[in-house]
């Protein structure tokens, strides 16, 4: 008769065990999924302000009637980060329809007396010439993909696109400087 009540006492602390585990188990699994569900919602909305941004950016450039293409930066410099991988934003305002073609070419200025010349600058972008196929009274945004390595110089260089019309004339240009800077914590 005694066997069979300590049987019966640990089935049931047995079950308990089960039950506290069981209870853990959803609460983790609830804070894990709010977890992830507010990182995504941060991460749509700074993807959301970082267009909005760069939309205002493009507009302020763009103030002047004159102005067809245009680079975002902040006062005609950009400081990305050393060993990251960073956007330069551009666009093209046309008012005719075709093809544009587009060259981005560098000055190394500063970074030439430290070896660096524009060829070895160019393997830090990807797109550097390209087309664009523009419909009539439009304006386009691009973006110049960049990866400066983490040994490069603090140097600064100029960044100059020039665009070219349908007739191959030169539509329109504009020039940024670029100056790497170490990243830091939080970019």
């Amino acid at each position: 008769m005694r066997s069979i009540l300590y049987k019966r006492k640990a089935a049931i602390e047995l079950s308990m065990t089960t039950v506290v585990v069981i209870v853990l188990a959803m609460t983790m699994l609830a804070l894990g999924l709010t977890l992830v569900r507010t990182l995504f919602k941060g991460a749509i909305y700074t993807a959301t302000s970082l267009n909005s941004q760069v939309q205002s950016e493009l507009n302020k450039v763009f103030q002047s009637e004159t102005t067809k293409v245009g680079i975002v930066s902040e006062q005609g410099m950009l400081e990305p980060s050393l060993g990251k991988d960073g956007v330069v934003w551009w666009a093209l305002v046309s008012a005719d329809e075709g093809r544009y073609s587009y060259t981005f070419t560098i000055d190394p200025r500063e970074c030439a007396s430290q070896g660096y010349t524009e060829t070895r600058l160019k393997t830090w972008f990807t797109g550097l010439t390209g087309y664009i196929d523009m419909p009539v009274n439009s304006n386009k945004e691009n973006k110049l993909l960049m990866s400066i390595p983490q040994n490069a110089p603090a140097c600064a260089f100029e960044l100059k696109i020039t665009v070219y019309g349908i007739n191959k004339e030169i539509y329109g240009s504009d020039n940024v400087f670029i100056r790497p800077k170490k990243a830091t914590l939080f970019g």
